[in-house]
């Protein structure tokens, strides 16, 4: 065969395979949907009796997040107010407002402010100051996994007049599993420990379980506990909050 044939059957060869490769090749997988700009979570709970017994306990919570850019503004509100026949038993408050700065592929830097009250274990007021460096290492939709260390300040003044100040270390994780859209499984733990005494520790966490009722609402259960190693005087070490309540996210 002339050479000028071989070339021809080759280029045909050429052209008939291409399509062919360009089927066969897997195609790439849509990137991950952009997370909106703006994001509100509320969640509700109430219990109330009358009658033999009088009862009532109302947990409230707020979280409000902006997105611009690399930049993430978080801002959160929790309360739990309880009166048992017309007796106040319970009442805490935590309100927080954090700063997130992506910084390279996972990584964020990270600056928050936290103030916390809770006069039945004794905290008239806590201010608690962090900054630190926070890590993805699941990313979603499915698993996420969130893990980050910092250090800060902390502020506490007793219901008995007392205060103290002392810097500390803070490691925390959050993991969550997503079944479906509003449908998923959350767990979250933070240890602080004082920098200056060290058996001074405060251990938070929460579990959380949602199922959704509707494309903004769902029902959700929630079980948080807090132990400090050194409570204020005559309290104890441990407090927990279990709730069960709606939430709705727009």
């Amino acid at each position: 065969m002339e050479p000028r044939a071989l070339v021809a059957v080759a280029a045909l060869c050429a052209a008939a395979a291409a399509p062919l490769a360009a089927q066969g090749a897997p195609a790439a997988p849509p990137p991950p949907p952009k997370p909106p700009l703006l994001h509100t979570q509320i969640d509700l709970g109430l219990v109330s009796t009358a009658g033999n017994t009088s009862v009532r306990t109302l947990n409230a919570a707020e979280q409000l997040v902006v997105r611009p850019g690399a930049w993430t503004f978080t801002q959160s509100l929790a309360v739990v107010d309880g009166t048992t026949g017309g007796v106040e038993t319970a009442n805490n408050l935590k309100v927080g407002v954090r700063a997130d700065r992506t910084i390279g592929a996972g990584f964020r830097v990270f600056a928050l402010a936290t103030f916390y009250r809770n006069r039945f274990a004794g905290v008239a007021r806590q201010f608690e100051e962090d900054l630190g460096l926070a890590y993805g290492v699941l990313a979603g939709p499915t698993h996420i996994l969130d893990v980050e260390a910092g250090s800060g300040r902390n502020q506490l003044t007793g219901t008995d007049g007392t205060t103290a100040g002392y810097w500390t270390s803070r490691v925390a994780a959050r993991y969550r599993f997503t079944f479906a859209p509003n449908a998923y499984a959350e767990q979250k733990a933070e240890l602080i420990s004082d920098l200056q005494a060290l058996d001074n520790e405060q251990l938070n966490t929460e579990t959380s379980l949602a199922a959704p009722l509707s494309t903004h609402i769902a029902l959700k259960l929630d079980y948080a506990v807090r132990f400090v190693s050194q409570p204020q005087p005559t309290f104890k070490k441990t407090d927990t909050v279990f709730s069960a309540g709606l939430q709705l996210q727009f």
